[in-house]
């Protein structure tokens, strides 16, 4: 049997969380001043420690002149990766402090189905595994169901599209997406790599009910606006599925968030819209007097995760 060695450079297991801490400052102010003050030390600690950490990689990690500040090519790399570590490091922490609260109780969450195609279903199972003391209650429903049972106290947690918000509810953006166009795959346009909305002119444009998605259908009319066109309104529906099942059969076409473009779903393309309208904004919203520590620990789970960008 052949033997496998690896060569690890112990000097590197050194290298303390707090070294990092200090270089991350740097690295933003570019300035041993405000490095120093935003850490709330003086400068020759963070001088020291900026210098050990050099020692230790055995590279520079910045370039110091009497007038200026910057970050090599690998120093630039390594804060990349260093912000990362760090971020993964205060992540595991707040995750097993609450874990070890045993926080426990029930939660109520409200989604739209289009929040299937964003990660909500990884979202909350790592979430139940992460407390399992705490009992989800999952309830799909529009936007503004959602809006107004927490505005009521009988939702804890929506997840919704953009919309107009009383001022009970508390709002958390999740992403602004843009939305795109879905087609049948052979149509004219559907070898394209953006389209306007003029370029729609003479479609069967399909959307949801209005009474059902008012934000959605007002933002895709507001797009369809601009070429002068309004929605087709022959259909009555509430589901993407059944939009993009239609779309697929050749009974028109879709504006839907690009997010849906992830669905292996239908014999369709998507899209881009190049329209100054052509957003969509997702939200997570609770009630702002919410009392319910549980509510609180998921929105900071839910901060923490992949579900929200940056």
């Amino acid at each position: 049997m052949t033997d496998i060695h690896f060569n690890i450079n112990y000097d590197l297991m050194a290298i303390t969380f707090r070294q990092l801490e200090y270089f991350l400052a740097l690295s933003e102010e570019l300035h041993f001043g405000n490095a120093a003050r935003k850490l709330n030390i003086s400068q020759p600690p963070l001088s020291a420690s900026l210098r050990q950490l050099e020692e230790t990689l055995g590279f520079a990690l910045m370039i110091r002149t009497n007038r200026s500040v910057r970050l090599t090519e690998a120093g630039a790399v390594f804060a990349k990766h260093a912000a990362r570590l760090l971020h993964q490091l205060h992540q595991a922490e707040t995750l097993a402090a609450q874990t070890a609260k045993g926080t426990s109780g029930r939660l109520s969450v409200g989604f739209v189905p289009s929040m299937l195609f964003r990660r909500l279903p990884e979202t909350l199972s790592a979430f139940q595994e992460t407390y399992p003391k705490v009992e989800l209650i999952l309830q799909e429903m529009n936007s503004a169901g959602q809006i107004d049972l927490i505005a009521q106290h009988d939702l804890d947690i929506g997840f919704i599209h953009g919309a107009p918000l009383p001022e009970v509810v508390e709002e958390h953006l999740l992403e602004t997406e843009r939305l795109v166009c879905c087609l049948p795959r052979g149509h004219r346009l559907g070898s394209r790599s953006k389209i306007t909305p003029q370029q729609l002119s003479g479609e069967r444009v399909i959307v949801f009910e209005r009474a059902y998605a008012e934000s959605n259908y007002d933002r895709i009319a507001e797009v369809l606006a601009e070429a002068g066109m309004t929605p087709y309104d022959g259909y009555r529906l509430r589901n993407w599925f059944t939009v993009v099942t239609l779309v697929s059969q050749g009974m028109g076409v879709a504006l839907v968030p690009q997010s849906l473009a992830r669905m292996d779903y239908g014999d369709v393309v998507y899209i881009e819209i190049d329209g100054r309208a052509a957003e969509h904004k997702v939200s997570m919203i609770c009630h702002s007097d919410s009392g319910n520590e549980v509510v609180r620990e998921f929105i900071r789970f839910v901060r923490a995760s992949e579900m929200r960008p940056g």
